[in-house]
């Protein structure tokens, strides 16, 4: 048997079957967490969807069915990355409009996204999956049009997924929350368990102020996420202070939309008092540094400041029409990169920026408990990266977390197991890219078909727009 390839016990090689325990056996390295030690020559054992066992040695007593990854010699079983801020669908939009501000860029967004159809959503966020299975990516926060498109694609390819319909534009406030406090509440049970429900409002300039508080209230009450991207640029700011009198975060406070359940995208504009309102409110913060320089919105989100005063943040690549990759791996980098060339110190190092990619992105995203950590009982969420890669060595114990972190891309990923699943093994890369190319082919056609343009921010939901629009 060659090293790293997936064969079933007591069956024929390549099972990928979700339900059959998955067992990695001898791993060379394995970071149970991103301030892990890291331990050698491990194996891992899941079953029912969780770890159930892990120690040295080829497996535990019982084990006799099932899909093995034999990692000796070359295998890290790392925890699964978790983008918690991606418009998956998007992925049909990269390279569309790419040299232009953010208010520029995204006007010509919603001149496509006018003309979205459900069938062009499912490619897009089909391709997204597949982008992020193949780098180690095991969920994802999303927010955009047609969810249902989003959360077929990630059940299809076996990702964890947060989804629900985006309020914004010309809709009716209690018709939109009402519409996605209703999908929030029946997600789980219409897509199974790897799905959930999230409120997203896409800002308090794109959205309907008025329903702010109120699906605040919908996300506390369903216990998901309330998503919404707040001071991503200098001029959201001013705009809320010349408008409002405040801030945005302050202007969130003001409105009641400020709790636990509240994630808040972008910071990059954030004042020292905000951040103490974040605090106090057990919210969270997803940090998007690459779509942030790429957008031009300047400003720095203050992540040392942000940990330091307790406030869980999490990591997330945006949608691919302003990164343009989904590889969070590349996002981490960029995320200590932009954070010493902004501050002129070192204070932000590779464990802070795995830590936010793994653990602080399941907890924004309402994961499971220890989602983000390889120990047993805790979800089996597993990525094993290939440390025999020339961009990777010389790779050892002591700095395989600035390898993870400074070298490694998603072309490093082997295995990505989800729930106990294999999703992606790299035997199977050509299934992956060709299915991908197919889709490239027909979304470039669509494009051609609609032209270009510029146009005012959708109306959504569909069915709680005002009937003036």
């Amino acid at each position: 048997m060659r090293p790293g390839r997936g064969v079933a016990l007591g069956s024929k090689c390549g099972a990928m079957g979700a339900g059959e325990p998955v067992l990695l056996r001898r791993c060379r390295f394995l970071l149970p967490c991103a301030s892990c030690g890291v331990a050698e020559d491990v194996s891992v054992l899941v079953e029912d969807g969780v770890i159930a066992w892990m120690g040295g040695g080829p497996a535990p007593p019982g084990a006799s069915s099932g899909t093995v990854v034999d990692c000796r010699g070359w295998g890290a079983a790392i925890p699964c990355l978790y983008n918690a801020h991606t418009h998956a669908s998007m992925s049909l939009l990269r390279g569309y409009y790419d040299d232009a501000e953010l208010h520029e860029w995204l006007q010509h967004m919603w001149y496509v996204e006018q003309r979205l159809t459900p069938r062009v959503a499912y490619l897009g966020a089909r391709l997204a999956a597949l982008e992020m299975a193949m780098g180690g990516t095991c969920g994802f926060m999303d927010m955009y049009f047609y969810p249902d498109e989003a959360a077929r694609a990630a059940v299809e390819t076996g990702l964890r997924a947060r989804v629900g319909p985006v309020i914004m534009g010309d809709a009716d406030p209690a018709a939109a929350v009402e519409e996605a406090k209703r999908y929030a509440a029946s997600a789980a049970k219409r897509w199974g368990p790897l799905v959930g429900g999230v409120v997203n409002v896409h800002s308090i300039y794109a959205a309907p102020l008025e329903a702010l508080p109120a699906a605040a209230e919908a996300a506390e009450e369903l216990g998901v996420p309330l998503h919404i991207h707040v001071s991503e640029t200098r001029r959201e700011v001013y705009e809320a202070k010349k408008r409002y009198g405040v801030f945005p975060v302050e202007l969130l406070h003001r409105l009641g939309a400020l709790r636990r359940v509240t994630v808040l995208v972008h910071m990059g504009w954030a004042a020292s008092w905000e951040l103490g309102l974040v605090r106090d409110a057990g919210a969270s913060i997803i940090h998007c540094p690459v779509s942030n320089m790429k957008l031009a919105t300047a400003g720095h989100f203050p992540l040392r400041e942000a940990l330091d005063m307790g406030i869980n943040v999490g990591l997330g690549t945006d949608g691919a029409a302003s990164n343009n990759t989904l590889d969070m791996l590349r996002e981490a980098r960029a995320a200590v990169l932009l954070q010493r060339h902004s501050y002129w110190d070192t204070r932000v190092k590779a464990t802070d920026a795995l830590r936010i990619a793994t653990e602080g992105s399941a907890k924004a995203m309402m994961l499971p408990e220890r989602a983000g950590r390889l120990e047993p009982g805790a979800p089996g969420d597993i990525v094993v990266l290939d440390t025999r890669s020339p961009g990777l060595q010389p790779v050892r114990r002591d700095n395989l977390l600035q390898a993870i972190v400074y070298a490694a891309t998603s072309r490093d990923i082997a295995y990505t197991i989800v729930n106990g699943r294999l999703v992606y093994a790299r035997e199977r890369r050509e299934e992956y890219v060709e299915e991908a190319a197919k889709i490239g082919e027909e979304l470039n056609k669509w494009l051609e078909s609609i032209g270009t343009g510029k146009a005012e921010p959708p109306c959504s939901p569909r069915n709680a727009c005002r009937k003036t629009h």
